[in-house]
């Protein structure tokens, strides 16, 4: 098993950038994923001043860290609706280094559909979305909720990742993780992953997933203390798996 990425979702604007930038250097594997919604990002809001900020920081050649957009609530919305990114984000989905598109800055985009939106997703509209925009990578959570809108968009051909949540959002982590769900989508895993349990959590993964296969880890909730991503438990967790990945190539 490949971990592709390690992400660190929801960092927000209390959390300053130079602590953040730092993170997300301690690894190629490392992922700040930012949630994205309009009650909180939209222009002239703190998130947004922040987001740029975090930005300006990685479009410095110097710094290579992985960013990514959790999209949520209305502009989720708009996307599985109308297969078009909402105009508050549009800068954000545009930006490139040195003009070339698939050097985009922020690459992956994962799509939290709410449960309102589930019987209105328009699975053409959202499929062409995905194709004209081949240097993107779009994830979609797999849940119960949202089996059926993703199993109708992967027979409809899109390329896109699934991010299975074994715990519904709850944040509890099973005694069993799921293999892949399709056999050429990449798959991600969340629900409860913290610094105490990744090294667990990835030996049970690896247990479902075949040697050759990239996945990658979600950690969010347990990241936190009082409710705010906490710097020093998502180092943490990054540490942990990163020693797990080491301790378990030397066994191979």
């Amino acid at each position: 098993m490949n971990l592709r990425y390690i992400t660190c979702s929801d960092p927000r604007e209390f959390n300053d950038i130079h602590d953040i930038v730092k993170l997300g250097q301690m690894s190629s594997r490392v992922e700040i994923a930012v949630q994205a919604h309009p009650s909180k990002m939209s222009p002239g809001m703190p998130r947004n001043e922040w987001f740029h900020d975090l930005l300006d920081y990685v479009m410095m050649d110097k710094y290579k860290i992985r960013l990514a957009l959790h999209v949520n609530r209305e502009w989720c919305d708009a996307i599985c609706r109308t297969g078009q990114i909402p105009k508050e984000l549009t800068e954000f989905f545009d930006l490139h280094r040195n003009g070339n598109i698939y050097n985009s800055v922020v690459k992956r985009w994962q799509l939290n559909i709410p449960a309102e939106t589930v019987p209105y997703v328009n699975i053409p509209a959202l499929s062409r979305f995905i194709d004209e925009n081949p240097e993107k990578y779009f994830i979609l959570q797999y849940n119960p909720r949202t089996e059926k809108v993703v199993n109708e968009l992967y027979k409809s051909g899109a390329r896109f990742s699934v991010l299975y949540d074994a715990s519904g959002g709850r944040g509890i982590s099973p005694d069993a993780w799921r293999a892949p769900v399709f056999p050429i989508l990449s798959q991600g895993y969340s629900g409860g992953m913290s610094p105490e349990n990744v090294s667990e959590n990835l030996g049970k993964i690896s247990n479902v997933v075949t040697d050759n296969r990239s996945v990658w880890i979600d950690a969010e909730g347990k990241l936190k203390v009082d409710d705010k991503f906490n710097i020093v438990r998502a180092r943490q967790y990054i540490e942990n798996a990163e020693n797990w990945i080491t301790q378990n190539n030397k066994q191979r």
